[in-house]
């Protein structure tokens, strides 16, 4: 049978992680799913600026349905439920308005009806296009982000 024999600093790496796992680590979570989650909501935003534009709605997003999506996307606030954090990406808010919407027009209608497209104008799965762009590398900027944590909280007691 095959042994295991460890380091003569393994009680004291134990002792630390154990230490870790007292404390609330739930900001250090929070921290590095918000570098992430700002990194696909940029993502987001370059696709948003990469529309043409224009007066007609025909030929994609009008000038006012891009000025209103750059103004209504964001990031919800951080939750911590069952264990999870997690945060919402997406749009809000109301934009230019109409005769139809005189308070605005709803900035999520606006982006659902580019994202599946309507009779007058064709679909663009901007949002989706962008979050496969960026998924890789938010996910390694978490995994930096919460490395660099645990190693600052690790080496200074």
């Amino acid at each position: 049978m095959a042994t295991i024999e460890l380091g003569k600093g393994f009680d004291e790496y134990l002792k630390k992680l154990e230490s870790l796992e007292k404390k609330d680590t739930v900001p250090m979570l929070k921290s590095s799913l918000y570098d992430g989650a700002g990194y696909v909501a940029d993502a987001i935003r370059q696709e948003i600026e990469a529309f043409p534009g224009g007066k007609k709605a025909s030929n994609g997003p009008t000038d006012k349905d891009i000025a209103d999506l750059k103004q209504g996307l964001g990031i919800s606030p951080m939750e911590f439920k069952n264990d999870d954090v997690s945060v919402k990406i997406g749009f809000a808010g109301y934009g230019h308005v109409t005769k139809k919407y005189p308070k605005g027009v709803p900035i999520p209608m606006t982006a659902r009806a580019i994202i599946a497209g309507t009779s007058f104008r064709p679909k663009d799965d901007f949002v989706g296009r962008a979050v496969r762009k960026a998924r890789k590398r938010s996910i390694s900027i978490m995994d930096e982000k919460i490395n660099e944590e645990l190693e600052r909280k690790m080496n200074n007691g």
